[in-house]
């Protein structure tokens, strides 16, 4: 789940001299038009495999996607287990699990500058000036956007930290699990302001998963793999905690709906949950789909993009070896195309401008 950040261009208006007061003096001006570019596609590699990870494209205007991006600009792998990625200002952030690094790169060159420096480094959210960054060690990092330098970082606050978002000046962090793979139930806010723990709010075993709507957070914990099952659960500005849908392994957020991924790793479902009704309806069947493994809706035309391990055609089984690949929706469903992107395609971030 996913997250999305706009590559923003700054568009500057001559002001001119005001002689009179008129209805007029607006007239001919048009405000600027959010336009997708495109999608990046994350893609994890296999850490038991030692293959790295890497970066996709797919280009909107033509229709193509370029595999490996990184590589081709950088002349170097991306790294092993690159988790998740957001873009902020011009730049791109990739947290590089296995490197201990996050990338900083130009969004629009894929140029890579100096890395930030963080252990294990799991999942991103960003505002209009930082970056914060989950870590494996159970802490939450703080990077300046303008000059790719941590400003500070948290106290343990948890284990193994996952998803975290940012709302209100408010950090709301999943502890999920572990390193003696025992499930934790809290998710933790944090001030964003210096990282100073306010509270613990209790969820559903093993919180993985997070976002929110600009009033409440949403959480998808994954349960313990045996008889806790996954769901999604609300967390409302008093910090009380709703179940909202069980089954839920992946989720996306647009315009009141969050579109579910749901036993991703059985009998996966796609659903729409619609916030104002609490009302769930499938979005499409997704036979085209394997073992799904992330979904992104894109903020500005609908369309909803969900990736998938494929299918080993020797054993019939799931294939973490091989390359996965990324089904294209309509905001209604139907299948729009399908494109063969890396191994593990666990983050999708659409990228835009203002015209």
């Amino acid at each position: 789940m996913k997250k999305y950040v706009l590559n923003f261009l700054w568009l500057f208006i001559a002001l001119s001299v005001i002689t009179s007061c008129s209805d007029d003096d607006n007239k001919g001006r048009r405000e600027p038009v959010t336009v997708t570019d495109g999608v990046f596609v994350l893609n994890q590699g296999n850490f038991y495999s030692k293959i790295d990870g890497s970066l996709d494209y797919l280009n909107y205007s033509t229709n193509i996607i370029t595999r490996d991006a990184f590589k081709r600009i950088n002349g170097r792998s991306l790294g092993g287990t690159p988790n998740d990625a957001v873009i902020v200002g011009g730049k791109m952030y990739v947290a590089v699990a296995d490197e201990n690094r996050v990338e900083i790169l130009d969004v629009k060159t894929l140029k890579a500058v100096t890395p930030v420096r963080i252990k294990s480094p799991r999942a991103l959210v960003a505002d209009n000036r930082f970056v914060y960054v989950t870590s494996y060690d159970g802490t939450v990092s703080k990077i300046n956007a303008s000059t790719g330098k941590i400003v500070a970082t948290s106290v343990k606050i948890g284990a193994n930290l996952e998803g975290i978002t940012i709302l209100n000046g408010r950090l709301y962090v999943c502890n999920a699990y572990n390193p003696d793979y025992t499930y934790n139930t809290n998710v933790v806010k944090l001030s964003a302001s210096d990282l100073s723990k306010q509270t613990d709010i209790t969820v559903a075993a093993n919180p993985n998963r997070i976002l929110n709507d600009g009033t409440n957070v949403y959480v998808i914990s994954w349960g313990n793999y045996k008889d806790v099952s996954p769901c999604l659960q609300k967390i409302d500005p008093t910090d009380k905690v709703t179940k909202l849908a069980d089954g839920a392994t992946y989720m996306a957020y647009r315009q009141g709906k969050i579109y579910l991924v749901s036993n991703a790793f059985s009998k996966p479902t796609y659903t729409v949950y619609d916030l104002a009704k609490s009302a769930t309806s499938t979005f499409t069947e997704g036979k085209e789909l394997f073992t799904p493994y992330a979904i992104g809706v894109d903020p500005v035309t609908g369309k909803v993009f969900i990736t998938s391990y494929s299918k080993d055609p020797d054993t019939g089984k799931t294939s973490y070896t091989t390359d996965g690949y990324i089904v294209e929706y309509a905001s209604t469903g139907a299948s729009l195309g399908k494109f063969s992107v890396g191994i593990g395609p666990g983050t999708l971030l659409f990228a835009s401008h203002e015209e």
